[in-house]
């Protein structure tokens, strides 16, 4: 078990960084313009060279912590299986009432449940961030950039 988690560690970063190529390759062949009139791979590539910097940024993380290596952790041990199946169950409601009651009223119960999940706070707390939050996105997507948000009743 060890000589797989010590195999997993050293070419995970080297995986990301061939994948990262991989994509900027493929974004070059659709194009990708300029700033003021991106292509078709313009995202992809931009992507592509961030997966990059991220898999160079994690391979020299994988070097620094070679006196680690002697030690497997167990990824599942201290997981609170109530928290991840609380989250998932309020995600699959989330979807399925957005487009009945609406994305200001969704998001900000969602976002209240998650933060009341994450750490135990004061309401008032949770409250507060949620309704920043909702305000945020919605100026920013719905006012500035002019996307559309599911209705609902409100």
């Amino acid at each position: 078990m060890h000589r797989i988690l010590n195999f997993r560690g050293q070419w995970t970063g080297l995986f990301w960084l061939a994948l990262s190529i991989f994509i900027c390759a493929m974004s070059l062949r659709l194009g990708i313009g300029t700033f003021q009139t991106p292509g078709p791979g313009f995202l992809l590539f931009w992507s592509g060279i961030v997966l990059g910097i991220l898999a160079i940024i994690l391979r020299f993380l994988d070097y620094s912590k070679k006196k680690d290596r002697g030690r497997t952790m167990d990824l599942w041990k201290g997981l609170k299986w109530h928290k991840v199946i609380s989250v998932l169950i309020s995600l699959f409601i989330y979807i399925i009432l957005l487009p009945r009651i609406g994305y200001l009223i969704m998001t900000f119960g969602l976002l209240v449940f998650l933060f009341s999940i994450i750490e135990r706070s004061r309401l008032w707390v949770q409250v507060v961030f949620a309704l920043i939050t909702v305000i945020a996105t919605y100026i920013i997507f719905y006012v500035w950039l002019d996307v559309q948000f599911p209705r609902g009743m409100f």
